[in-house]
C-alpha cells in the first residue's frame, strides 16, 4: 500500500464573493508522488503544515491536509 498527502484548500472563483467558494484538491508532493508507508506520510503532512499552514499540523480556516491509502497499482 502507498500513500498520497493531499492538500485541499477553498478557494474563492471571485475575489471577496463568499458565493463562489469552490474546494480545490491537489497532490501536496507533486504529481504521482507517493509515500511508502503512514508515518512518511505524516512527516510530510507536518512539513506542509508549517508551510501552508500555520504549524503543528495545523492549517487554519480553509485548509487542510490528510494523507489518504492507495493500492500501489493505483498510480
Amino acid at each position: 500500500m502507498k500513500w498520497i498527502l493531499v492538500y485541499i484548500f477553498i478557494n474563492p472563483l471571485v475575489p471577496g464573493d463568499v458565493m463562489s467558494l469552490e474546494p480545490v484538491a491537489t497532490n501536496a508532493a507533486g504529481p504521482r508522488v507517493t509515500y511508502n508507508d503512514m508515518y512518511e506520510c505524516f512527516a510530510a503532512r507536518e512539513r506542509l503544515s508549517e508551510i501552508a499552514g500555520i504549524g503543528q499540523g495545523h492549517f487554519g480556516p480553509g485548509k487542510q491536509a490528510v494523507c489518504v491509502p492507495i493500492e500501489s497499482t493505483d498510480i
